[in-house]
């Protein structure tokens, strides 16, 4: 190993340590940019109405700080999505030699504890109300497509990591709450756009990707003809909506046309997973144009990942944390992207970084948002730096 090699893998380990103490030592619990509607002053119907949520949920999570939600007494929770992202982090960890047995058992014993009530099969929300500037309305604990997919992806690696059994059967169960509860919310002979939740029928590009790479991936395991059938429809569907110059849209509706970083590598990635899991490349140049896209329009030349396709600010961490696992994807398809992971890692760490080993949420082009949101940028650099490590230390890449 360089000189330079080993610094960098002995700053990254660093960072891994610092950052999990940071997680544990406040038991996974914090805040998320969206819970302002968890202070017990805003749970009255009024503040749940269109106009007063969304105003109130926006403050919170373009102005409201730690010291804002403590004023409103809004509650350190656990959301069940970054207990996922952790859990996952923990897969690669074991991988890489460390002891985290009893964190993932404890992690997965949460998990199932906050499961969507009121579903026969296993599916996650968020742990608070939102409502959207573009009409999702998300009550607290109701299920939706992205936090089940990651939650579940997290059991499907604590089944491979730990041989565990019944974490794979709590996949099965995800597995067959997306098929079935999910809308089709467009489905032709050789397309499938799955819904972001059960009540609703919306058109987004990542959401059903993410759904059509999960069933891929229990498909392949289980022989799944069925999983194996919309997993590929739901990427027929992901590359006709794939714009000439490699990106997408976030979703079909008219307001729903911006393009960012950390959406279209999803959509990349899904594309990759798919073909890695089935052997099926029909979508190999879609997903390399889109990649090419990707790497292209969303980083300044220092490695800075950009928020959106036509500006820069505001650098958010998890557009960080979503740029390291991408390039760590690609790393065997792409001879550039582990050199593009590792660069990315240092800017991060050079100005996203804080002394206590967590990560700020933003930076603007003259202020920094300094709030350690546990879900949004927590649980996702550790998962990013943990897949890293694992990367760096198995020169495997491409685990699940």
């Amino acid at each position: 190993m360089t000189p330079s090699a080993w610094t960098e893998s002995s700053t990254l380990r660093q960072a891994v340590e610092a950052l999990r103490g940071w997680i544990e030592s406040r038991q996974f619990a914090g805040y998320e940019p969206f819970d302002l509607l968890n202070s017990p002053y805003l749970g009255g119907a009024w503040a749940r109405k269109s106009l007063p949520g969304i105003f109130l949920i926006q403050i919170g999570k373009r102005y409201g700080g730690c010291r804002f939600r403590e004023f409103l007494q809004v509650p350190l929770s656990r959301n069940p999505k970054a207990l996922g992202l952790c859990l996952s982090a923990y897969c690669d960890l074991a991988r890489s030699g460390y002891d985290v047995s009893t964190g993932a058992a404890w992690l997965k014993a949460e998990l199932i504890r906050l499961r969507s009530p009121n579903e026969n099969e296993i599916s996650w929300g968020y742990d608070w109300d939102y409502i959207s500037l573009r009409g999702t309305r998300l009550p607290a604990f109701s299920p939706n497509c992205i936090a089940s997919c990651f939650c579940a992806t997290a059991m499907l690696e604590l089944s491979e990591a730990f041989k565990d059994s019944e974490a794979l059967e709590i996949a099965e169960s995800t597995a067959r709450f997306l098929a079935l509860r999910l809308n089709r919310s467009f489905e032709s002979d050789d397309q499938v756009c799955f819904s972001y939740t059960p009540s609703d029928k919306t058109l987004i590009y990542n959401s059903s990707a993410l759904a059509g790479a999960f069933l891929a991936r229990v498909g392949s395991l289980r022989g799944s003809a069925e999983y194996l059938g919309l997993a590929r429809k739901a990427m027929t569907f992901l590359q006709k909506g794939q714009l000439p110059s490699g990106g997408w849209y976030y979703g079909q509706r008219r307001r729903q046309r911006w393009i960012d970083s950390f959406h279209t590598s999803y959509n990349v990635c899904a594309l990759l997973d798919y073909q890695r899991l089935t052997g099926d490349r029909r979508f190999e140049q879609t997903m390399l144009l889109g990649h090419r896209y990707y790497q292209t329009t969303f980083f300044t030349s220092e490695g800075a990942p950009r928020y959106f396709h036509n500006r820069t600010f505001p650098v958010d961490i998890h557009a960080c944390a979503q740029a390291i696992l991408h390039f760590c994807a690609f790393s065997s398809m792409d001879a550039a992207a582990p050199e593009h992971a590792w660069k990315t890692f240092q800017w991060t760490m050079r100005n996203m970084a804080a002394l206590d080993g967590s990560f700020y949420y933003q930076r603007h082009r003259f202020w920094t948002n300094r709030t350690p949101y546990m879900r949004w940028g927590q649980a996702w650099m550790l998962r990013a730096l943990a897949r890293l490590l694992f990367s760096n230390s198995s020169g495997d890449s491409t685990a699940a």
